[in-house]
C-alpha cells in the first residue's frame, strides 16, 4: 500500500466533521482504505488550475446509507478527490454527494 496524506483543507474539513458527527470518522476510514489499496479503481476527475494545466485526479466514493439520516440530510456518499503517484496519495477534497 502507499502512504496517503490529507492535504489542508480536507484535513480541517475532516476534524470538523468527526468533531460534529463522531459516526462519520467509520466512513473516513473506509473511504481512506479503499483509495489506499487501489487508487487506480477512483473515477478520473481532473482539476483544472489556473494557467490552464489539468491535474490527473481520480474520485473516489463510499455509500452513506447505514449513516442515520439525520446526520447527512440529503447526501448519501462521502467523495474523496485525490492526486494518486507511484508512492503517496494526496488527499485533495472530502465532499457529501
Amino acid at each position: 500500500m502507499v502512504e496517503l496524506t490529507c492535504l489542508g483543507l480536507a484535513s480541517q474539513w475532516e476534524r470538523d466533521q468527526v468533531s460534529a458527527y463522531p459516526e462519520l470518522a467509520f466512513f473516513i476510514t473506509k473511504l481512506k482504505g479503499l483509495i489506499a489499496q487501489s487508487p487506480e479503481r477512483g473515477l478520473p476527475a481532473p482539476l483544472l488550475l489556473r494557467d490552464g494545466r489539468k491535474l490527473p485526479c481520480r474520485k473516489h466514493a463510499v455509500s452513506l446509507k447505514l449513516f442515520p439520516p439525520r446526520y447527512a440530510i440529503g447526501y448519501s456518499s462521502l467523495v474523496a478527490t485525490y492526486l494518486p503517484s507511484d508512492d503517496e496519495i494526496f488527499i485533495i477534497q472530502f465532499c457529501y454527494s
